[in-house]
C-alpha cells in the first residue's frame, strides 16, 4: 500500500462495491458517532468486491482487495498502520489503480482522512480472496493471512435475530449500512496479530467517487 508521496494530479474514478466491514469494537462500533475505541486502540479488517468501476480509463469490475488497520488509540489519533491486499485476478493495471485509490492522492473521503492517520503502510501483498456477500450474513478470506465471518447479531435471551441499520448523511465510509455480528475475526500477517469474535459489522453497497461516499 503506497504512502503519501509528492503533489500528484488527482484522478477521476468512481465504483459501486459490496463491503464487509470488521473491528474490535462492540456491536455499533462507538467511532461511527465521534467516540472512542471501547477497547482503547482500533484493530480492522475489511473487504471491498467492486461491482462496477473505473479509475481513470481502468475498469475495476469484479476486483477484490482487503484492507487491514491497526491504531494504537483512536484512529484521529494516528499512529496507524495499513496493508492492502489484492486478489491475483486483478490485473496489474487495476492493482495499481486501488493502490492509488488508497494512497489518497485522488480523493475519496476515508481514503484521504485515513491516510494522514497512518504511521506505516506496509507493502501491498497479492493473496486469494474468497468473498460472500449478502446483508448480515457475509465473509471474505485473504489465503495465508486471516478471515472475517459476518452474522446477525443475536437476542441474547430469545435468541431473535436483531435486524437494524444505521444511516450517517455525512459519513465518510458510507452512509447506510445494516448492523451485523462478527462472528470471527482473524488476521496474522506482520505487524497484524490479532483475534476477535463477536465484535462489530457491517455489510453494505458502497457507491464512491473521488467525493466520497454517495
Amino acid at each position: 500500500m503506497p504512502g503519501r508521496t509528492g503533489a500528484t494530479m488527482a484522478m477521476k474514478w468512481n465504483f459501486e462495491t459490496e463491503y464487509i466491514q470488521s473491528c474490535n469494537c462492540d456491536y455499533g462500533c462507538p467511532c461511527n458517532f465521534t467516540g472512542y475505541p471501547d477497547k482503547g486502540h482500533c484493530e480492522a479488517f475489511v473487504g471491498y468486491k467492486i461491482r462496477n468501476g473505473k479509475f481513470g480509463d481502468t475498469k475495476l469490475d469484479g476486483v477484490k482487495f482487503a484492507l487491514a488497520f491497526w491504531w494504537p488509540k483512536a484512529i484521529h489519533e494516528g499512529g496507524g498502520t495499513a496493508r492492502l491486499y489484492v486478489d491475483p485476478s486483478a490485473t496489474d493495471a487495476q492493482t495499481h489503480a486501488i493502490e492509488e485509490i488508497a494512497s489518497g492522492k485522488h480523493g475519496g473521503a476515508v481514503w484521504e482522512i485515513f491516510l494522514k492517520t497512518f504511521a506505516k503502510a506496509l507493502p501491498t501483498k497479492r493473496a486469494k480472496i474468497d468473498w460472500k456477500y449478502g446483508d448480515y450474513v457475509a465473509s471474505f478470506k485473504v489465503d495465508g493471512v486471516g478471515e472475517v465471518q459476518s452474522d446477525y447479531i443475536e437476542n441474547p435471551v430469545s435468541g431473535e435475530k436483531f435486524v437494524g441499520e444505521i444511516v450517517l448523511p455525512t459519513g465518510i465510509n458510507w452512509r447506510r449500512s445494516v448492523v451485523s455480528r462478527i462472528k470471527k475475526l482473524v488476521i496474522h500477517d506482520a505487524d497484524f496479530q490479532f483475534e476477535h469474535k463477536n465484535t462489530a459489522g457491517f455489510t453494505t453497497v458502497i457507491k464512491f467517487t473521488e467525493k466520497g461516499p454517495a
